[in-house]
């Protein structure tokens, strides 16, 4: 269970990046979707989205 709701949806940001989630995704592939949340998350707060 999340702690927090965040402003941005995993698994949006993962179709926006054409990476489908699961155990047979590279630690590249994740760490893209987790970077593009953290900027998403970023741009939410200082009012750019």
């Amino acid at each position: 269970m999340a702690k927090y709701k965040l402003p941005v949806n995993k698994q949006s940001v993962a179709s926006e990046l054409n990476v489908n989630l699961g155990p047979d995704t590279s630690a590249r592939q994740n760490g893209s979707v987790g970077g593009s949340m953290v900027k998403k998350t970023f741009e939410y707060i200082n009012g750019k989205i």
